[in-house]
């Protein structure tokens, strides 16, 4: 019983071995892959360097019209909170009633403040800022109706508070004073949608350059993947450098390309902050920061490897040893 122990043991011993033995190969495989994949790229620099530049350009341009449509969304967030809604009350309308529109205009949901602005008061604002008091004295009645400014929580919700405003009995006009807001807001959303349409686009730009490249290599060595199919090399063997090249190939063009909108945003920040200063503003454009760029690997890694499958995919089934 105890002889039977102790070879179960070694059995065990041998059998954890193996396998140790076994995924130390196996690391030690992908890590002289990787380096040949790397040293492969060096002794081939100028093609390797035309395929880099043109990933790197295939990302950058989706990415620097985001971070475009971005900016400007910022931007515009900065003045969603002076949206402000006029309400412009009927003629002969009696405190009382101007009382009650308050309380209904306050009771709306979605509604930060209101503020009353009455008749007189607003005479008196124009004739200030306007240059015509002298001629604006010789007026019978005050022209201007009695006022209230609403103003909404959300930007987003402001047309919804217009409808519902414009339904009270004692109101004769509502308008949006920022409706230039909503035809912007509309003109970043077809902005986005043409960097989701050009971001794919061009992905399928960058499969298809990585998919050639890897194609012409695997023509460049049909002779050794025949020789390693013959001496029992399984496909996932025989594919794994070529997956290696494709990946290094995305990787290396999403920094160039992270470098490439780096420097058109250093290149872009003076005009960008004079302009603003002209505005008595402290805004700044904002770059990829490191999520953006951890991103951008990932995707530029993603269709490179990509690339690089469904090349090999294709490719490595037609070279059948003899």
């Amino acid at each position: 019983m105890a002889a039977t122990d102790n070879t179960s043991r070694r059995g065990a011993r041998g059998k954890v071995l193996s396998r140790t033995e076994r995924l130390r190969s196996y690391r030690y495989h992908h890590r002289a892959t990787l380096k040949t994949s790397v040293l492969k790229m060096l002794r081939e620099p100028l093609q390797s360097l035309l395929t880099i530049l043109v990933i790197a350009i295939a990302l950058t341009l989706p990415a620097a019209l985001y971070l475009g449509v971005e900016n400007i969304s910022q931007l515009s967030g900065g003045v969603d909170s002076s949206a402000q809604i006029s309400v412009f009350v009927k003629k002969g309308a009696r405190d009382p009633a101007l009382t009650k529109l308050a309380e209904q205009l306050e009771g709306l949901s979605g509604v930060a403040s209101v503020s009353y602005i009455s008749a007189q008061s607003a005479l008196d604002e124009f004739k200030a800022v306007s240059g015509f008091g002298s001629a604006l004295q010789y007026l019978d009645n005050n022209p201007l109706p009695e006022a209230f400014l609403v103003q909404p929580l959300l930007f987003n919700d402001a047309s919804r508070l217009v409808a519902e405003i414009r339904k009270m009995a004692l109101v004769d006009d509502v308008q949006l004073d920022m409706a230039w807001l909503q035809r912007l807001d509309a003109l970043l959303d077809i902005g986005r949608k043409l960097v989701l349409a050009l971001a794919v686009a061009l992905g399928l730009g960058v499969i298809l350059v990585v998919g050639n490249t890897i194609r012409l290599a695997i023509q460049s060595r049909r002779d050794e993947i025949t020789v390693v199919k013959l001496v029992g090399g399984t496909d996932a063997y025989v594919r794994r450098p070529f997956l290696y090249s494709g990946l290094l190939f995305g990787l290396m063009g999403a920094l160039v390309a992270a470098i490439l909108l780096a420097s058109l945003g250093f290149w872009l920040a003076e005009p960008v902050r004079n302009l603003a200063g002209l505005y008595q503003s402290q805004y700044s454009i904002s770059g990829l920061g490191f999520g953006g760029f951890m991103v951008l690997l990932l995707i530029g890694g993603s269709v490179g490897l990509i690339g690089a499958w469904l090349a090999v995919g294709q490719h490595l089934r037609k070279i059948k040893p003899n």
